[in-house]
């Protein structure tokens, strides 16, 4: 399972939200050790607003009490967020009958 998290941040305030996330990933690391975390930006903005996408996942599946301490942890994350956080949880396909369907980019 993988969790896609995504909110709105002020451009006016991407500077302050780096330093935020700076802080927070050792933290983050500390208390869930092996997880593999991305954040990634809308590359443009929308009303003076960027939007943020976070993507967590663990190489060995992310049990649940480790996606409530992700949501302990980040829940009030960031401070300048603007609205809630959308949070989603995605799992793999099925294996398909071609063996690489899950390294193959469509061309």
């Amino acid at each position: 399972m993988e969790l896609y998290i995504y909110y709105r941040i002020a451009e006016s305030d991407a500077q302050a939200f780096a330093a935020e996330l700076d802080a927070l990933v050792p933290r983050l690391a500390v208390r869930c050790p092996g997880l593999r975390s991305r954040w990634l930006r809308r590359p443009e903005s929308r009303d003076g607003m960027l939007t943020i996408m976070e993507i967590h996942h663990h190489p060995d599946g992310l049990p649940a009490a480790m996606v409530r301490d992700i949501e302990d942890l980040l829940s009030s994350w960031p401070a300048s967020r603007v609205g809630p956080r959308h949070v989603e949880a995605f799992t793999e396909l099925p294996h398909s009958t071609h063996p690489d369907v899950h390294r193959r980019s469509c061309d």
